[in-house]
């Protein structure tokens, strides 16, 4: 299996000012500040384009290239520069620059599925065991949580409330915005509730301002995004992060098939925290699932 190359936690802003110092750095070089300069104005297609690509645009040489994005930028290599670039723009571009793009790749299911993979493969290089489980405990011994998502994160929020809820005895859940989450979040306690907002691109507006909310009113809360945007941003601590890793947009919407699977195994060790409380909450729902014939059986 490839070592997966992590991408920087940058935002477009301070990409931006790392090709600006350059571009207006005495000791720059005419080709440091043609690359500088090209890639500034058209970092969201450069996204998907080769070092070669790059360098034929620029009007510069491959290893220049190359060279710039390890001596000037300071990133390990292209490969992490291309993915942290990709990272930035992913909840810029909109439905229709999607189309456009995901136009010009193949896409078949045996790519899609291969690539659905490699993302699941390399979920060990992005996941720490240790941090799940720490989470997992805090999750275990609360009294309450809560669970926030709006948008992209709304079926992620309710896919965990609804699994959640049958190992934990105090579990709350709002997708709907408004100002219906504030009322909810005014009368629980502090010490005694944990917040999990989740929150994925395009990132909207009101669940930023819910996580300042959070922050403003001294509420434990644990954020599950995608990367470390948010934090790049200051924003807020990304305490779980579960990768869209992307080549290419190859679809026209993102896959959040490694995020269900990092929150099955949340679950897992949520539940092997206390092992007796949940047997006897499973046992419980079981029975009352057959009280009332929720399933069908022949």
């Amino acid at each position: 299996m490839n070592k997966l190359i992590q991408p920087l936690p940058l935002s477009a802003e301070q990409l931006k000012d790392m090709l600006n110092k350059v571009i207006f750095s005495d000791e720059s070089s005419p080709n440091n500040r043609k690359i500088a300069e090209y890639i500034l104005v058209h970092y969201r297609s450069i996204a998907f384009m080769t070092a070669s690509e790059i360098a034929d645009k620029a009007g510069v040489s491959q290893p220049s290239v190359t060279r710039f994005v390890t001596n000037s930028l300071g990133f390990k290599g292209f490969s992490q520069f291309l993915k942290t670039v990709q990272d930035i723009i992913r909840n810029e571009v909109t439905g229709v620059e999607r189309y456009h793009i995901s136009g010009k790749t193949k896409s078949n299911l045996e790519i899609l599925i291969g690539q659905e993979i490699e993302n699941l493969n390399n979920l060990v290089e992005y996941t720490s065991e240790e941090k799940l489980l720490q989470i997992a405990a805090r999750i275990a011994n609360m009294k309450t949580v809560f669970i926030i998502g709006f948008r992209t994160g709304a079926p992620l929020a309710n896919y965990f409330y609804f699994f959640l809820r049958k190992i934990h005895p105090d579990v709350r859940v709002c997708t709907s915005g408004g100002s219906d989450v504030y009322d909810m979040l005014h009368h629980m306690d502090r010490e005694s509730t944990l917040i999990l907002p989740f929150i994925f691109p395009r990132y909207p507006r009101e669940m930023i301002d819910v996580i300042q909310y959070l922050k403003q009113e001294k509420f434990n809360f644990v954020t599950i995004t995608d990367s470390y945007t948010l934090q790049a941003e200051g924003i807020c601590e990304c305490d779980i992060v579960t990768p869209i890793i992307i080549t290419t947009f190859t679809t026209l919407f993102d896959s959040y098939t490694s995020s269900y699977c990092i929150l099955n195994i949340l679950l897992d060790m949520i539940g092997r925290t206390d092992l007796d409380r949940t047997k006897d909450m499973l046992s419980s729902v079981e029975e009352m699932y057959q009280r009332n014939r929720v399933f069908f059986r022949r």
